[in-house]
């Protein structure tokens, strides 16, 4: 019985995880370049095996047999991060760029050079020195350095390989790259990746559409599903603690009546 309100704790700490990631995919519907997220879930035993089987691997640890496997409920895994393409949306603005196919936006804190993020977020604007900026104030990056507007701020425009051209001239080339493994990505806030210890490749062919954003790739109809599938798993986790709970309480009471 134990075991069972334990089982039962257990599913409803992955639903509680899939309600604040799922939540968070919702709240974040209309974030330009946003990837959603993924609960992956594994059972709690499979788990413990492959925490054992890493500490059985370090010299002179105890090799120890596993018998057999008992259910203890379900437990996180990880949470992964869905990087497929987000639909297109005009928008007008000359400064919204658009991703099509692999990469990422490359920006940098001008407080602070040693700040590198990456994005699929095209939504900048221009500031008062021209730079192409983003909502935080961090700067788009070319291939050489940040991108500074000389010219009209208005009338400049970006080709399909992200050339920059003003007056007729190009000015400069928007630094796009890429990851071997986009899923070890760090996460920073809603739109932003550090590459931790990964080392970033230039994308040799980039693809960018200007006037355009790409939206988030979150389907809304199915998060809502989502949603509200992993509230009522909860709800039902709850009944169940509660359930076990008054039938434990009244096997101990029942204890000191038998005789």
């Amino acid at each position: 019985m134990i075991r069972g309100i334990y089982s039962s704790a257990m599913g409803m700490n992955v639903q509680s995880a899939r309600l604040e990631t799922v939540s968070n995919n919702l709240a974040n519907v209309s974030t330009p370049g946003f990837k959603k997220d993924h609960v992956l879930v594994q059972s709690f035993p499979h788990l413990i095996q492959l925490s054992s089987r890493r500490s059985d691997s370090l010299p002179g640890a105890l090799q120890r047999e596993v018998l057999g496997v008992t259910g203890a409920g379900a437990a996180v895994s990880q949470v992964v991060t869905n990087f497929s393409q987000g639909s297109l949306r005009e928008t007008g603005n000359p400064a919204n760029l658009a991703l099509t196919g692999s990469g990422y936006f490359v920006l940098t804190d001008p407080e602070n050079e040693d700040a590198i993020f990456y994005s699929r977020n095209g939504s900048f604007q221009v500031d008062s020195e021209g730079y192409l900026v983003n909502d935080h104030g961090y700067r788009l990056m070319g291939d050489g350095g940040p991108v500074q507007l000389e010219e009209d701020p208005v009338n400049f425009t970006v080709d399909e390989s992200g050339n920059i051209t003003e007056n007729g001239t190009v000015s400069n080339t928007i630094y796009v790259v890429d990851f071997e493994n986009p899923s070890n990505l760090q996460r920073e806030g809603r739109d932003f990746y550090r590459a931790g210890e990964q080392e970033p490749q230039p994308v040799e062919t980039p693809a960018l559409v200007q006037r355009y954003l790409e939206g988030a790739n979150v389907d809304l109809v199915e998060e809502t599903v989502n949603l509200t599938t992993a509230s009522r798993a909860y709800e039902t986790g709850q009944k169940i603690i509660q359930a076990q709970d008054g039938m434990l309480g009244m096997a101990i009471n029942s204890v000191g009546k038998l005789r």
